[in-house]
């Protein structure tokens, strides 16, 4: 994992934005496991053509590792783990998988604010566009 700070971090400095850390790392591998989690309960409730979790996963995919390699590899890993696991736990669609699906669907609110204010944090208007 630290490998994969240092490769972003030298590409996060030269774009502007701030390096990402360990930090970083972890709250994106568990976005990405709460996106699956959430991808197995909706597939489970409304069937394989609901793919609204999983659009949210290609999108955060296309952000933050859109090119092939390690980082992207282990955020479709944590995606597909936690579906994989989050099926064989909720095996019928009922109150108790649609309620984990709303706290998935909490959770990944949360880690995602944290990512965008820790990471891109907005910068202040000064009247003529953005500084």
């Amino acid at each position: 994992m630290l490998s994969l700070a240092l490769v972003a971090g030298t590409s996060a400095a030269q774009s502007g934005l701030p390096v990402r850390g360990p930090d970083y790392f972890r709250d994106a591998a568990d976005l990405a496991g709460v996106l699956g989690s959430a991808h197995a309960i909706r597939v489970r409730c409304n069937g394989r053509d609901d793919q609204y979790w999983r659009r949210y996963m290609t999108d955060m995919l296309a952000f933050e590792a859109p090119d092939p390699g390690e980082l992207r590899s282990s955020l479709v890993r944590e995606f597909n783990d936690a579906f994989s696991e989050v099926s064989r736990v909720y095996l019928v669609c009922d109150t108790d998988a649609v309620a984990a699906e709303a706290r998935y669907a909490e959770r990944g609110q949360e880690i995602s604010t944290r990512l965008a204010t820790h990471y891109f944090p907005k910068r202040e208007r000064t009247g003529k566009g953005f500084d």
